[in-house]
């Protein structure tokens, strides 16, 4: 009989360990959204689509493209080449060029998780808050309700902070955790009412409280209801962290109105998420962080770096990692 394995986070890192597990293992997805995906989600309301998390992603390392040719060649994966600026109050704008491709999913962001995470076991709505150990193998705790027992190995691909409270929830201590540190972001959504002409497709903003600024709409497969992402600075999300997000959202749109030609006449839909794991700050101090006497592990973005390459690589460093540890009768029945 395969090993019985529970993975708590269906992002890129959980869906891709979750694609090399179920191929010798049985595997179940536990995820406390509504879908997958993590930072790479798309929201939406009636015609608009936002992708409000990551913005794209390149590939630099072999494994990471050879993973994602499938998809390049089923048109999952497209390769994006928007118009960018540079933008800054008082100055005039500049062309920016990028000397990688630079990739999204299609329709969206979303697809790609979806794509890997399709063929799985996946428990949606289902927070995690506590597992425990009963003749060596694991339950898992949503609220006061068991959802899942019998697991031999419980990973999670959650930030790491949001894996720590699990852990130290359940008196587990892992290794790699305490060190990583994030920086948060606001992500402002804007739905347009009228055919607002912008002579970009992607903007860097430079000395503002917005950082970057994207005609998601433009991109390939979207919505042709025009839209716009905005993504604050780091540092201007982490001073205004706590603050109510009516005001943040008010604060952002003055700043984007101030910056482009727009005005609240074109404004048809407004919408904020305050992302307070956006980015790795500082990541794990190991690689790899499992605990195989426990039988309990993590992988993540926050393990090797903050991009989403690093979230794929995590969750290859984390399976060879697994495999390698233990004797295979006792792990990965082939």
């Amino acid at each position: 009989m395969s090993q019985k394995i529970a993975i708590i986070g269906s992002g890129l890192s959980g869906s891709v360990l979750a694609y090399y597990l179920q191929k010798s293992a049985s595997v179940s997805l536990f995820e406390k959204s509504q879908g997958v995906s993590g930072r790479m989600s798309t929201r939406s309301f009636a015609d608009f689509e936002f992708d409000h998390g990551a913005q794209f992603f390149t590939a630099r390392s072999n494994r990471f493209n050879e993973f994602l040719l499938p998809y390049l060649e089923g048109r999952t994966v497209v390769e994006w080449k928007p118009k960018i600026l540079t933008l800054e109050k008082g100055k005039d704008p500049f062309k920016r060029l990028w000397y990688e491709p630079h990739y999204i999913a299609q329709p969206k962001m979303t697809s790609l998780c979806k794509a890997i995470a399709s063929p799985k076991d996946i428990k949606f709505r289902t927070r995690i808050d506590r597992i425990f150990q009963k003749n060596d193998r694991w339950s898992l705790v949503s609220g006061d309700e068991i959802v899942g027992e019998g697991y031999s190995w419980v990973i999670s691909a959650t930030p790491a902070i949001q894996t720590r409270e699990l852990f130290d929830a359940s008196g587990i201590s892992l290794n790699g955790l305490s060190e990583v540190k994030y920086s948060p972001c606001f992500s402002l959504m804007v739905g347009l009412s009228s055919p607002v002409q912008l002579n970009f497709d992607a903007a860097l903003v430079k000395n503002s409280p917005i950082k970057w600024i994207a005609v998601n709409s433009s991109k390939i497969g979207r919505s042709p209801h025009k839209t716009l992402v905005i993504h604050s600075s780091n540092s201007w999300a982490q001073d205004n962290l706590e603050r109510e997000l009516s005001y943040v959202q008010d604060q952002l749109l003055r700043e984007l109105m101030g910056l482009v030609d727009l005005t609240e006449v074109d404004v048809d839909h407004l919408d904020l998420t305050r992302w307070r794991y956006a980015k790795v700050s500082k990541a794990s101090n190991q690689d790899v962080c499992l605990n195989s006497s426990l039988k309990v592990a993590a992988c993540g973005d926050w393990c090797l770096g903050s991009r989403v390459e690093d979230a794929f690589l995590s969750a290859v460093d984390l399976y060879e990692a697994l495999t390698k540890s233990l004797k295979a009768d006792d792990w990965l029945k082939t």
